[in-house]
């Protein structure tokens, strides 16, 4: 009897499951911009035989004059894995620091990261970096996310 109630309820499950899901929770996710896109210039890239380390700097409105620095890990291929950073901003007698994780891959000659940023103030960023060692800078898109 417990077998057969096991397999009804499992069925039901089932087959409810999916309208549960599909319930309109699916529609595109909207960020709103912290700040405009700001643009790092690369001061140091330090390559190892498991990670890659950049090191940057620039001014980033709100932050001011921030300091980062990111830890590339790679995957199997080489061409992705996950990414730590940290960072400081300077900016009229205030400091801002925080901390990320997230991931990186190869488009082409750039590397691209997407992160999400835990603040000392509570606030969260989610940041889409794309980094041009032709240029020696990083493109940053940071949007709010708390």
């Amino acid at each position: 009897m417990k077998t057969i109630r096991y397999a009804v309820f499992t069925l039901i499950t089932l087959c409810i499951a999916p309208f549960a899901l599909a319930d309109g929770h699916a529609g595109d996710l909207t960020l709103k911009p912290r700040q405009p896109e700001t643009t790092m210039e690369i001061t140091s890239i330090h390559f190892g035989e498991d990670r890659t380390s950049i090191s940057a700097q620039g001014d980033m409105g709100a932050y001011g004059k921030v300091y980062a620095s990111y830890a590339l890990s790679y995957d199997a291929t080489g061409n992705s894995g996950p990414v730590r950073a940290s960072g400081r901003g300077f900016a009229e007698g205030q400091t801002a620091s925080g901390y990320a994780h997230g991931v990186w891959h190869r488009d082409g000659q750039k590397v691209v990261m997407q992160i999400v940023v835990m603040m000392n103030d509570g606030s969260q960023n989610l940041e889409e970096i794309i980094t041009d060692p032709m240029t020696n800078t990083m493109t940053i898109h940071t949007y709010a996310l708390k």
